[in-house]
C-alpha cells in the first residue's frame, strides 16, 4: 500500500491522537477517514454546482416554453378570427346570391 508522509503541528496531532484514542482507532486511520469525509463533501459540494447549473437551466427552458406557448395561443386566436372572418363573408355572398336569384 502506498504510504505518504505529514508534518503536521503537534497541537493537531495531540487533537487528532485524542480523537483517535477515544474513537479506539489508530490515528492513521482516523486521517484516513478525515481525508475521506474531504474528498466525499468535495464531490458532493461539486454536485450541488451541477444541480443548481441543471436547474437554472430547466428554469429558463419552463419560461421559454411558457413564451411558446402564449404564442401559440395568440396565433390560434388570430387564425379562429380570420376563419370567422371568411365564415361571416361566405354567408353574405350566399345571401345575396339568393336574393338576387
Amino acid at each position: 500500500m502506498p504510504t505518504i508522509h505529514l508534518s503536521i503541528p503537534e497541537g493537531m496531532y495531540e487533537e487528532l491522537r485524542k480523537k483517535a484514542e477515544d474513537m479506539g482507532i489508530q490515528i492513521t486511520d482516523l486521517v484516513k477517514f478525515y481525508i475521506r469525509q474531504g474528498m466525499e463533501k468535495e464531490e458532493e459540494g461539486e454536485n450541488v454546482e451541477k444541480n443548481t447549473e441543471c436547474e437554472e437551466n430547466i428554469a429558463f427552458l419552463e419560461a421559454k416554453v411558457a413564451q411558446l406557448d402564449a404564442i401559440v395561443g395568440e396565433l390560434v386566436r388570430k387564425l379562429k378570427n380570420i376563419e370567422d372572418e371568411d365564415i361571416g363573408e361566405e354567408e353574405v355572398e350566399l345571401k345575396e346570391r339568393e336574393e338576387n336569384n
